[in-house]
């Protein structure tokens, strides 16, 4: 196992191996970095019984090269790389994260990390050898890598699926992707249709085109993929982890296990702090500096994450709207979707001279690349997210109480954005980047909302209200707070459960 090995020399095996194996996405690999983290932490004060974990995050090398950094020293977590040759697929050479690939390369990009299988197989038989029962070794493997059930049902070891997503928005996601419901042709962006597997559940058919990507979703080879991903998974492992907890998503969790049949585990929210790309991210003291100097709950951070952005059209339209507002924000920006892959941020992609005039009033600061998004939202003066509604970001949101302006693209932001919204700390902006976005709405909706969230109203006071509230009970779900003790703690329970089942 060559660098695993290295990095574990002078430990002992534990009673239980972990080979955490995510796919490689930053947005995937973040999640399961902190899962590691937690798993370490049980083992060593000897959590489910006095266990003792051994944790191995199985990647490629330069995830893996990337991930070591994000650790502190003298963490037993340990790597296994699994050899990756991107441009062999047609990808270029440092594409080993989705993080750099180019939009129209994603399908070649997941059909390229199935041929990691031959790899991981030998590396699955080889820890077996090293081991004395097959109880003893564990394999939680992300969605996107389902193909890991099989390989770990051969061996004769046991196998978990780790949703790095919420439970919500994964069911119902899979339900469109496995059983799609029937549109009329021509359908109009706001035609409903129930979901066949949730009855109750109805999707509009704009939601249903961002979630399916292509028209003719029948024969795209990208659904059949994702398709055969959850069936191998759901046929084959013994369980599925959720990054979510009961006091978020009830209704999630119940959904999810009726689609899967498999036994559910509720361990989050596991969240950890995001690392700069490199050690002097310049924009990363302009953006605390910024929010020192503002009132507490005042400011809007906007980001679409790192790999998401939305049309140029709708970005100028965003800019201005921020602007009218006269509210100070932080603003991460990429290139627009229609320009992903460029080289760097250009000037026309904003309003003339907004940049100037928003520094020059002290209102807002336009980042183009990196921004310390846990720094961020942990701040006092930040009052609300614009955010596209990944759920790493809407867990980091809950976390901090922070309430959010919704603007889901694609999949299961869509429905990440409902679980916002039903929990009252969130309100939609926009929806959808294939299909939808503002609409015909333009910057006076962005204007609106923003200050329907960030000003004195009643909607805007009741959205606080309920973020300090889940900010307690999703904190008291993995035993942060103080309270009756993390015995009692529905995460952690959830975490024994998880643990007696794989290796007792």
């Amino acid at each position: 196992m060559g660098h695993e090995q290295q990095h574990r020399s002078g430990r002992s095996s534990g009673d239980g191996h972990l080979l955490l194996f995510p796919f490689l996405a930053q947005g995937h690999l973040i999640p399961f970095l902190n899962l590691a983290k937690r798993f370490e932490s049980l083992g060593q004060r000897g959590g489910s019984g006095h266990r003792r974990l051994d944790v191995t995050i199985v990647s490629t090398p330069r995830n893996v090269a990337s991930l070591r950094r994000s650790l502190p020293a003298g963490s037993s977590i340990g790597f296994a790389e699994l050899p990756f040759s991107p441009s062999d697929h047609g990808l270029p050479p440092d594409a080993e994260n989705l993080e750099v690939v180019p939009l129209e390369d994603f399908p070649t990009f997941f059909y390229a990390t199935e041929l990691l299988r031959p790899s991981f197989d030998k590396l699955l038989a080889a820890e077996l050898a090293g081991r004395q029962g097959r109880k003893n070794v564990c394999v939680l493997a992300d969605m996107f890598l389902g193909w890991t059930a099989e390989s770990a049902r051969a061996l004769g070891v046991q196998h978990r699926m780790f949703l790095t997503s919420g439970a919500y928005a994964s069911a119902v996601t899979f339900s469109i992707w496995l059983r799609p419901p029937s549109f009329p042709r021509p359908a109009s962006p706001d035609d409903e249709q129930a979901l066949l597997d949730f009855p109750d559940v109805r999707v509009r058919y704009a939601e249903f085109l961002n979630v399916v990507v292509k028209e003719d979703y029948a024969t795209d080879p990208m659904r059949a993929y994702l398709c055969r991903m959850i069936t191998f998974h759901f046929s084959l492992s013994g369980g599925i982890v959720v990054n979510t907890s009961e006091e978020i998503e009830p209704k999630g969790l119940h959904l999810i296990k009726k689609l899967s049949g498999l036994p559910t585990f509720a361990v989050g929210p596991i969240i950890g702090g995001r690392t700069a790309p490199d050690d002097t991210a310049p924009d990363q003291d302009m953006c605390i500096e910024f929010l020192d100097s503002k009132p507490q709950a005042t400011v809007l951070f906007v980001s679409f994450g790192s790999q998401n952005s939305i049309p140029a059209s709708q970005m100028m339209e965003l800019a201005r709207g921020l602007e009218a507002s006269g509210r100070p924000f932080i603003w991460v920006v990429r290139p627009p979707v229609e320009y992903d892959g460029a080289q760097g941020f250009r000037d026309e992609w904003l309003p003339d001279g907004l940049e100037e005039r928003v520094a020059e009033a002290e209102q807002g600061v336009v980042v183009r690349g990196w921004a310390p998004q846990m720094r961020i939202l942990a701040h006092a003066s930040t009052g609300a997210f614009l955010s596209h509604c990944g759920w790493n970001s809407v867990l980091e949101s809950l976390w901090h109480g922070v309430p959010v302006v919704a603007w889901p693209l694609i999949g299961d932001q869509l429905f990440d954005s409902r679980v916002l919204v039903e929990l009252g700390v969130g309100v939609e902006v926009a929806s959808g980047r294939l299909v939808g976005g503002l609409g015909s709405k333009g910057w006076e909706c962005v204007r609106d909302v923003v200050e329907t969230v960030l000003g004195d109203g009643e909607k805007a006071r009741d959205m606080r209200r309920k973020a300090a509230e889940m900010k307690k009970l999703v904190r008291a779900a993995v035993g942060a707070t103080d309270g009756d003790g993390m015995a009692k703690a529905s995460s952690v329970l959830a975490m024994e459960r998880l643990l007696d089942s794989a290796f007792d």
